[in-house]
């Protein structure tokens, strides 16, 4: 009896025990089923398994290089970019521990397209990424056309004004005291105006130019024009003078163009 006893004190303490141990376990398996932890964080892939495929996967071209971009794969290590040319087939070109890949092996002007690929610690990788199409741009836009001075403006400064270039994004404004130069660099703008705050007085003329940039950083040649003179009042009439028949008439005063 006496090692009944035991057996059952033994007993008593042993299943709560059991049973703590249980709920706990129940717990830990929701929580990991659910893939929450600390602070909401989501539970990276397990390991053994491939990450998910690359998102977002965006490609610009430069006048140098295409650059990729994307978002990053939970439990990636690496990743693998492959490339085709036209309807080619892909192969890899290069890898990133980064999301973000530059490519500056291709052929200038020609279309490529790209998939990306994430490998995970266990050497898995995902299925590809939706694929980008670009082509590296080295073809300069066209100059702006009709560069002028807007006369009519009654602001500060100097105000010019031009056409669009055709695939420009931005443009380079400068400004010089005579057509050869040299030139300095006023700013830059997106949009077909710029104002010269600090231009010389009137009597002093300027010479503007204006440089049209894509989206590449490609640069067109200079589109220039001269700022006009200020325009002046008109001179007061004159009384017609007094002529003698006996004297000869005045010679006629020389009458200038515009050019």
């Amino acid at each position: 009896m006496p090692h009944s006893s035991r057996r059952s004190r033994l007993r008593t303490f042993a299943i709560p025990s059991a049973a703590a141990a249980a709920v706990l376990a129940a717990g830990l398996g929701l929580g990991a089923a659910l893939g929450t932890g600390p602070a909401g964080a989501t539970a990276a892939p397990a390991s053994g398994t491939a990450p998910k495929a690359p998102e977002r996967l965006r490609a610009v071209s430069g006048a140098n290089a295409n650059t990729l971009t994307w978002k990053a794969s939970s439990g990636a290590r690496k990743y693998e970019v492959y490339r085709a040319e036209a309807d080619g087939a892909f192969t890899r070109v290069g890898t990133a521990t980064a999301p973000k890949y530059t490519d500056g092996r291709i052929v200038p002007d020609v279309p490529y397209t790209y998939k990306v690929k994430a490998v995970g610690s266990a050497g898995k990788a995902s299925p590809y990424s939706a694929a980008a199409r670009v082509a590296r741009d080295t073809i300069a836009p066209l100059p702006p056309a009709n560069v002028t001075v807007v006369i009519s403006d009654d602001g500060p400064g100097t105000a010019l004004a031009w056409r669009d270039g055709t695939d420009a994004v931005s443009y380079v404004v400068y400004r010089s005291a005579s057509p050869q130069g040299p030139l300095k660099k006023l700013g830059t703008t997106s949009t077909t105006s710029f104002r010269d705050t600090a231009a010389p007085d009137g009597d002093r003329p300027s010479f503007y130019w204006v440089k049209a940039v894509d989206a590449a950083g490609n640069t067109s040649d200079a589109a220039t024009t001269s700022r006009p003179p200020e325009p002046t009042r008109p001179p007061e009439p004159t009384r017609e003078p007094t002529v003698s028949p006996s004297s000869a008439p005045p010679e006629p005063s020389p009458t200038f163009g515009d050019g």
